[in-house]
């Protein structure tokens, strides 16, 4: 905020508010001046508020108008910060309304308090490990269940239940699980198909545990693969290792996708890796840096990445392998314990 020269700066989305008070709630916003924040939430985080939140005094406005509330308090300053990749146009209007401000004096600001929330603390680090630790032990019930006919939605529910019976608070997105030529699709939903006979699927799955998120990508077989098969998952897995390899304090994002995209293109597979190498994780499933051709990031320590490269063939289906690595001071430290050698059901 002094860098920016402003007086009050609004929070809006609801992950960078957490980060900053610890509060869980769907419904917030948070007006920070200098030495003093406000949290404003409805009646029905009153008691949620009480326990959570943290260096920030609540208010819970009799009308449950947070804009209003916070325009109000806010109505002291001339310069005054928005999360500009987080509001609306009706919401900016909004905001000019009750703050009474002049529009000249409203700054737009994006990703400071998302580049904060790059490098992990150690609590946030051992909060993650635990969370893909839950999630990687769901695998080994998955795989003993799958079985040629399965349809793909009946095998992603069951695993669903299976990690939630583990004790995860919920899913970190929705799971992708995808037989045959359906894992071409990188981004696949389970359909009503049944898994095939011959052929891989890929399983792409998270948790969400204590606010921060686990993320993880398995591709097995069903029968036996063949040379065409076994060649397609050589590579992916020989990327995903070098780019792991070239993990470090320092090193640039698009360094480590080049890594990755280099071994695919050599075997002659890259035009089938349309998707960056990786992403950052935490309190979301999709944080920076990421890790992709015209990334500008450098890796830092304390920063949890995914590690992903893939080959999908249209008609054919798709291969993806996927880690959540911590960027150490001496490299990367790849949390999923999951093995990956190709795994023939």
């Amino acid at each position: 905020m002094e860098a920016a020269r402003l007086d009050a700066l609004l929070v809006v989305h609801l992950p960078n508010i957490r980060y900053l008070t610890g509060f869980s709630g769907s419904n917030a916003l948070l007006l920070l001046e200098p030495g003093r924040a406000w949290l404003y939430t409805d009646g029905r985080y009153r008691e949620q508020a009480r326990l959570e939140v943290r260096e920030a005094k609540v208010e819970i406005p009799p009308r449950g108008d947070l804009w209003k509330a916070a325009g109000r308090r806010a109505r002291r300053h001339k310069q005054v910060g928005l999360e500009a990749d987080h509001v609306t146009i009706a919401q900016r209007a909004r905001w000019l309304e009750v703050w009474g401000g002049h529009e000249k004096g409203l700054r737009p600001l994006r990703g400071e308090i998302e580049a904060l929330r790059m490098v992990k603390e150690p609590d946030e680090i051992a909060a993650i490990r635990r969370a893909v630790e839950l999630a990687s032990g769901g695998f080994a019930k998955l795989t003993a269940k799958l079985r040629p006919g399965m349809e793909e939605t009946a095998a992603a529910g069951w695993l669903e239940y299976q990690l939630r019976q583990a004790g995860a608070d919920g899913l970190a997105f929705d799971t992708i699980l995808a037989g045959g030529a359906h894992g071409a699709q990188v981004h696949a939903h389970p359909g009503s198909a049944p898994l095939p006979q011959r052929g891989f699927v890929v399983v792409d799955y998270g948790v969400q545990l204590g606010g921060y998120c686990s993320d993880m990508t398995r591709t097995v077989h069903l029968g036996e693969p063949g040379r065409k098969a076994r060649a397609v998952y050589a590579t992916v897995l020989e990327a995903q290792m070098a780019a792991i390899a070239a993990v470090k304090p320092g090193a640039a994002s698009a360094a480590v996708d080049r890594a990755a995209r280099r071994v695919i293109q050599k075997a002659g597979w890259g035009a089938y890796f349309p998707h960056s190498t990786g992403h950052g994780v935490g309190l979301e499933i999709h944080e920076a840096p990421r890790l992709g051709a015209t990334s500008k990031e450098r890796l830092a320590a304390g920063q949890v990445i995914t590690i992903e490269p893939g080959i999908y063939i249209p008609g054919w289906g798709g291969v993806r392998i996927e880690d959540v690595v911590v960027v150490t001071e001496r490299g990367a430290e790849v949390l999923t314990p999951t093995p990956k050698q190709l795994l023939r059901l």
